[in-house]
């Protein structure tokens, strides 16, 4: 195996009360940490959606690897269809219905889960499903206070490299 080419940084955020550290194959800088800020900010969710606001994934207590990426891989199918499923809610009006919240409240994926639960029980069908757009929408937001955390820009002050 070959040596890969990394670099080992971390940045100062205030808001985070601890520096963060990034290993990259790119030369860090202000904007890699910019980067890796967004993507933070997008999967979090998810992680919480499969361990357990969604899925309690926790609670399969699978530890094969070979049964967990199988698991996973469902997983992500029925995420996909729930998302698409929430798309038409959204699409048609419908999102009040199930979301109670004044600000958007529930992720996409709680709301297209929500839509499934209700369609079983009435026994309706699914609906054909909406097209998902090619940019995510905001996170989901409970409150205000919530939804001017999501809105906060993250900037570092400094960022040291410890490999080159």
């Amino acid at each position: 195996m070959q040596d890969i080419e990394c670099h080992l940084a971390t940045a100062h955020l205030a808001l985070a009360g601890e520096p963060w550290s990034v290993l990259s194959d790119v030369p860090p800088s202000l904007q890699t940490f910019e980067v890796y800020g967004q993507r933070f900010g997008g999967i979090e969710p998810h992680f919480k959606d499969y361990k357990s606001a969604a899925f309690e994934l926790i609670r399969s207590h699978l530890r094969d690897p070979q049964a967990l990426n199988c698991l996973l891989m469902l997983l992500a199918a029925a995420t996909l269809i729930a998302i698409a499923v929430a798309v038409v809610v959204v699409a048609e009006g419908r999102r009040k219905m199930l979301d109670w919240h004044s600000q958007r409240g529930l992720s996409f994926l709680q709301l297209g889960l929500r839509e499934i639960k209700r369609l079983c029980y009435q026994h309706l069908p699914i609906p054909s499903l909406a097209t998902l757009a090619q940019k995510s929408p905001l996170p989901a937001a409970a409150s205000l206070k919530k939804r001017a955390q999501f809105e906060t820009r993250i900037e570092f002050s400094r960022v040291t490299v410890f490999s080159t």
